[in-house]
């Protein structure tokens, strides 16, 4: 007990620093486009729901949106006197999918340095990119991933947390770190096997109601203990609703922000164009398309018209935004 309170106040006291605790409006994940829309709490709760699998053929975006996040979590406030704006913390990750990919992050968290110098007008030498590297690896063994195959293997991890996170001989390096956060990935894919326990649509639908409260209740309970957030990606059941299939619910006051995310796109060819125009307009879809541009915005209780952003996804992940942070 005596090491979970030491822990514990030196989370709150390193959240204090990242997060400058004496402005009005605390920062969560240190990107101002999702802080802005995320309700106060010290363990906010974040959905990222994107269309149903049949509206868009490829990827809508949420774990570009998980890459960044994660950098910013794990990564330095700052490098070679350069201000990263990262965290310094530990993240759990949930992968059942194992979409999952170490070297994309590690090209995101590259990405991210290089840009903060460059801003800076420093020259990247072949020392520096050393220096980026070590920089990089340094950070990575803060990514706890787990891949459980089955809903109950998924509960009884979520279980186990706190022992691993604050055992007294830990197996993790990340003893010394706040928890940012714990991000729960395609969360829906559970919902398939969770009804199949149901022997009835009305008992299935029982079935996945419990299942709901099971997660939901695990899921507060370690907010609050690690005073982190939690990420989950699920896609919506319907196109119109932007909802999950799982969690079906949470419980009243629980502070929970839902972000819809999608990719933007492109305007099709208008009807009897001409060859000529259809040519031009082609090297302006294939611009669109190559700048792999996603649209995100609040949904919900509370939400106001207007209440999101654009980014891109390359090399790195981008947000549109009119000036420099």
């Amino acid at each position: 007990m005596q090491l979970f309170k030491s822990l514990r106040e030196f989370m709150v006291q390193e959240d204090g620093i990242a997060n400058n605790t004496n402005t009005a409006q605390p920062s969560h994940f240190n990107i101002p486009e999702i802080d802005r829309l995320m309700l106060n709490s010290s363990s906010p709760i974040l959905e990222i729901v994107s269309p149903p699998p049949t509206h868009h053929a490829s990827g809508a975006g949420k774990t570009s949106l998980i890459y960044l996040v994660i950098a910013h979590a794990i990564l330095p406030p700052s490098f070679s006197y350069t201000p990263l704006y990262g965290q310094e913390a530990a993240v759990i990750l949930f992968d059942p999918l194992h979409h999952f990919s170490i070297p994309r992050l590690v090209e995101v968290m590259f990405t991210l340095l290089k840009t903060s110098l460059v801003t800076a007008e420093q020259e990247i030498n072949d020392d520096l990119k050393t220096d980026m590297k070590l920089v990089i690896r340094t950070a990575l063994p803060h990514l706890h991933i787990f891949r459980p195959q089955s809903w109950s293997s998924f509960l009884a991890t979520l279980d186990a947390l706190p022992e691993y996170l604050l055992n007294d001989n830990p197996q993790h390096k990340s003893m010394h770190r706040r928890i940012h956060s714990i991000i729960l990935e395609d969360i829906d894919a559970f919902v398939w096997s969770i009804r199949n326990t149901g022997t009835t649509v009305s008992s299935s639908s029982n079935t996945l109601g419990a299942a709901s409260t099971q997660l939901t209740t695990r899921v507060a309970k370690l907010g609050k203990l690690l005073s982190c957030a939690t990420i989950l990606t699920s896609q919506s059941t319907t196109l119109s609703a932007y909802r999950p299939s799982l969690p079906t619910s949470w419980p009243q006051g629980s502070p929970v922000t839902r972000l819809a995310i999608r990719r933007v796109d492109v305007v099709k060819f208008a009807p009897a164009i001409s060859v000529e125009d259809a040519e031009k307009e082609r090297v302006q879809r294939w611009e669109v398309v190559s700048r792999g541009r996603f649209e995100c915005w609040r949904v919900g209780v509370g939400a106001r018209d207007g209440e999101g952003f654009v980014f891109r996804v390359g090399k790195g992940i981008e947000m549109e935004r009119d000036g420099a942070r």
